[in-house]
C-alpha cells in the first residue's frame, strides 16, 4: 500500500474517531442540559398551576380546576398530560383522551415526607418526566404534570444530523489536505527510492535533485555523496583490477614461455647431436633423419598448440546449436577410435542456440573427447552429454578409464602439463581459456571408475 494512501486512510480514521468521541460528549452535555431545563420548566409551571387551582381545590371547583388544566396544557407543548387529584385522592381533573390508566396513582406516588417528586417513566410515547405536587402541605391533593421529552429527542437528533455534516465536511477536507501533504511528502520519497534502486544496478555517480532542508533532504544529501563515492570506489576497483589483470598475464606469459623453451630444449637438443655428429662423420644415416623429422614435428606441434593458445582471446561470436558440434566431433573422433574398443553413447537434450565461437566450442569439446579416448587405452565407454542447468548450458564428457591421479588434479589445466609422453600439454589449458572467454567453467570429477569433465557455458553468452 502506498504511503500516501496510508497517510489519507488514517485521517479519515482520526477525524471520524475525533466526530465520534465529540458527538458523544455533546450528546451527554444536551441531554442532561435539557433535562434539567425540563425540569426547571416543569417545576414552574407546576407551582404556578398549583397556586392557580389552590382555591378551585377548596371549593371542590371540578369544573374550574379542568378549565385551568386544559389552559395550561393548550399553551405549553411539552405537556404530555395533567391530572389532580383532591383530598380523598379521586381525580378531579385530567387530560387523558378516552379515560385514564387504571393505575395512574401509583406511577409517581406522593406522601406527607415528599411534597414534590419527579419520576422518570418508560412509556409508549416514550420517556416522560412526571412531576408531582402537592397543592397544600400536609393535604392529600395533588397536581401531576408528564413532561415529554421529544424536544431532547429532536435536539439529539439535530446534534447527531450536525456531528455527521461536520464530520464528513472535515474528514473530505483532511482527505484533500492529507492527500497534498502526502504527496508533499511522499514525491521525493518516490526519488529517493528510484534512486535507490539506480544505485542498486551499480549507476553510480548520479545524483538526486531534492533541496528540501529537512530530513529528507539530508537522506539525499547522503545519497548524493554515496554515490560519488561508490563511482570513486569503483574506478579504484576497475584501476586495481586492469592491473592485476596486466600483471598476471605477464606472469602466466612468463610461465608459458618457460614452459614453452623447457619443452623445445628436448628435440633441439637431438638436432644438435645429430648435427654435430654430422659435422664430424659427413654424414646421416636413415634412422637419424627419422630422428631429425620427429623433433622437428614436435617442435612444430608444440608451436602450433602455442599459438592455439595465445590465440585464443580472439573469437567470433554466432548462434551455435552445441548438439550439431557435438555430432561432428564425435564422427571426428571415429577415426581416433576405429581399431579400439570404445563404445560411444550420446545423451542429448534439447538445447537454445548460444551466442559463442563455433571453432572454439568444436576445439575444446574435440580436446576433452580425444583426452577420454587416449584414458582408455585399453577400451570402455564414452558417454557424452548434454542438458540445461540453472541458466547454463552443460557438456558432460565421460571416460570409464582409470581416472586422474589425487597429486596432478589441481595442475591439469596448466599450459605444458602433461603425463603423457608425447603430449604437449597445452589441451586442456586451451579448453579452460575457451571456457572463460565465453563466461564460462570447466570442471571435473575423477576416481578409479573414470573422469567426467562438464564445460559449462552460460545461455546468455
Amino acid at each position: 500500500m502506498k504511503l500516501w494512501i496510508k497517510i489519507a486512510l488514517l485521517n479519515v480514521l482520526v477525524v471520524v474517531g475525533l466526530g465520534i468521541l465529540i458527538g458523544l460528549a455533546i450528546r451527554d452535555v444536551v441531554v442532561n442540559s435539557m433535562r434539567s431545563e425540563l425540569t426547571r420548566e416543569g417545576e414552574s409551571i407546576a407551582r404556578n398551576l398549583s397556586d392557580r387551582i389552590a382555591d378551585s381545590i377548596l371549593l371542590e371547583d371540578a369544573y374550574r380546576v379542568q378549565e385551568a388544566v386544559e389552559d395550561v396544557t393548550g399553551k405549553e407543548e411539552d405537556i404530555e398530560y395533567i391530572f389532580v387529584t383532591d383530598k380523598n385522592r379521586q381525580l378531579v381533573a385530567h387530560t387523558f383522551q378516552g379515560g385514564y390508566p387504571p393505575d395512574i396513582l401509583r406511577w409517581n406516588p406522593l406522601d406527607a415526607d415528599k411534597p414534590l417528586s419527579i419520576q422518570l417513566l418508560d412509556t409508549e410515547k416514550g420517556f416522560i418526566r412526571d412531576i408531582g405536587l402537592k397543592i397544600f402541605g400536609g393535604m392529600n391533593p395533588e397536581l401531576h404534570i408528564g413532561i415529554k421529552e421529544q424536544r431532547i429527542s429532536l435536539a439529539l437528533n439535530s446534534v447527531r444530523n450536525l456531528v455527521i455534516a461536520l464530520t464528513i465536511i472535515a474528514t473530505l477536507f483532511g482527505s484533500v489536505l492529507s492527500f497534498s501533504f502526502s504527496r508533499l511528502i511522499t514525491k521525493p520519497l518516490n526519488a529517493l527510492v528510484g534512486f535507490t534502486h539506480n544505485l542498486s544496478k551499480g549507476e553510480f555517480g548520479k545524483s538526486i535533485a531534492i533541496s528540501s532542508r529537512d530530513e529528507i533532504g539530508e537522506l539525499s544529501e547522503t545519497f548524493n555523496r554515496l554515490s560519488q563515492e561508490l563511482k570513486l570506489y569503483r574506478e579504484k576497483m576497475e584501476e586495481s583490477y586492469k592491473q592485476m589483470l596486466r600483471t598476471e598475464k605477464l606472469t602466466a606469459l612468463g610461465r608459458v614461455s618457460a614452459g614453452l623453451a623447457h619443452e623445445l630444449r628436448n628435440p633441439l637438443t637431438s638436432i644438435k647431436v645429430l648435427l654435430q655428429a654430422f659435422k664430424d662423420h659427413k654424414g646421416l644415416t636413415r634412422e637419424d633423419m627419422e630422428i631429425l623429422l620427429i623433433a622437428v614435428e614436435q617442435m612444430e606441434d608444440l608451436l602450433t598448440g602455442f599459438l592455439r593458445f595465445v590465440k585464443s582471446d580472439k573469437f567470433n561470436l554466432s548462434d551455435v546449436d552445441v548438439n550439431t558440434i557435438i555430432k561432428h566431433v564425435t564422427n571426428l573422433a571415429q577415426f581416433q577410435i576405429k581399431n579400439q574398443p570404445i563404445n560411444v553413447a550420446l545423451d542429448l537434450c534439447s538445447l537454445p542456440l548460444i551466442k559463442a565461437d563455433r571453432i572454439m566450442i568444436e576445439q575444446a569439446l574435440l580436446n576433452l573427447v580425444l583426452n577420454a579416448i587416449e584414458a582408455m587405452p585399453g577400451g570402455g565407454e564414452l558417454t557424452i552429454s548434454s542438458r540445461v542447468e540453472d541458466g547454463k548450458l552443460v557438456v558432460s564428457v565421460k571416460d570409464t578409464g582409470s581416472g586422474i591421479p589425487e597429486d596432478v588434479k589441481d595442475k591439469i589445466f596448466d599450459p605444458f602439463f602433461t603425463t603423457k609422453g608425447d603430449g604437449t600439454g597445452l589441451g586442456l589449458s586451451i579448453v579452460y581459456n575457451i571456457a572463460n572467454l565465453h563466461n564460462g567453467e570447466v570442471s571435473f570429477k575423477s576416481n578409479a571408475g573414470g573422469t567426467t569433465f562438464n564445460l559449462n557455458i552460460p545461455v546468455t553468452a
